[in-house]
């Protein structure tokens, strides 16, 4: 993805659940092309992880998207997509663990030892 002069980027391949979309309140508001204030949302894709950019609010409007803010350092390009992982296999891990604790037989088989 990248950002021309024009604020006008190349729209990404990836699906919408590798963005988040952010508060109103945590990015100064930018007017998209069609006079609309355009929506601010987070990268959680490998590359580049944690970028903000704009978009247009509307479905089919002006198409604008632009990076927020700036490209990453190398080591942050390293380091960010790691503890990502990290997290989700944590996050994976204690959700099997809460599931094995919602079966009854788990509980008894705790209570006999």
């Amino acid at each position: 993805m990248r950002n021309n002069s024009h604020g006008r980027g190349h729209q990404s391949q990836c699906s919408s659940s590798h963005f988040e979309e952010d508060s109103a309140w945590m990015l100064p508001s930018r007017l998209c092309y069609c006079g609309n204030t355009a929506k601010v949302k987070t990268s959680w894709t490998a590359t580049p992880p944690g970028r903000r950019f704009h978009v247009c609010a509307r479905k089919n409007g002006c198409r604008l998207w632009e990076w927020d803010d700036p490209e990453m350092c190398e080591r942050s390009k390293q380091i960010i997509p790691r503890l990502l992982k990290k997290i989700n296999k944590l996050e994976d891990e204690k959700t099997a663990r809460l599931s094995k604790m919602k079966n009854p037989w788990f509980w008894v088989s705790v209570s006999l030892f």
